[in-house]
């Protein structure tokens, strides 16, 4: 069973700290540019959260020339072997919200991993706004935030 990350904009507060968190985790510097996630303002207010999804049938995988973007199976994450990508974008071209991206003083593209599993977001998200759980339990959540 695939673990996603879903966002709940009626609880998020628009502090960041997730995007702080990643580029911690990822880059051992704090700076939203560098963040796998980003926490954007809504035009109808509030926020919302642009991040990688963990596609069920990843369009960015099917794009890779290289074989580099692939969906682990037992995990279900999407990851990018950064020793086979090139670069090309073809990844970030095919993800219907343009997610991959080429990561700050490399050559490849770089996206969100789920920290191996354990998510370094998830941990300072203080409203709770952000959480792991099932694909299908985030199914049930979802409809049920959208029908708010």
């Amino acid at each position: 069973m695939t673990d996603i990350i879903i966002h709940d904009p009626a609880l998020c507060t628009g502090c960041r700290q997730c995007m702080t968190a990643c580029s911690f985790k990822k880059y051992r510097t704090y700076n939203y540019n560098l963040s796998m996630c980003k926490v954007l303002e809504d035009p109808s207010g509030g926020f919302v959260r642009v991040h990688c999804h963990h596609c069920r049938d990843p369009m960015c995988a099917a794009a890779c020339p290289t074989g580099a973007c692939k969906k682990d199976e037992k995990t279900g994450f999407v990851t990018i072997d950064q020793m086979l990508c090139i670069g090309c974008k073809s990844c970030m071209y095919a993800c219907p919200i343009s997610i991959p991206h080429i990561g700050r003083g490399l050559k490849i593209m770089v996206k969100c991993d789920m920290c191996a599993g354990d998510p370094e977001c998830i941990k300072v998200c203080s409203p709770k706004a952000i959480k792991v759980m099932s694909r299908e339990d985030a199914a049930t959540k979802i409809k049920e935030i959208e029908s708010r």
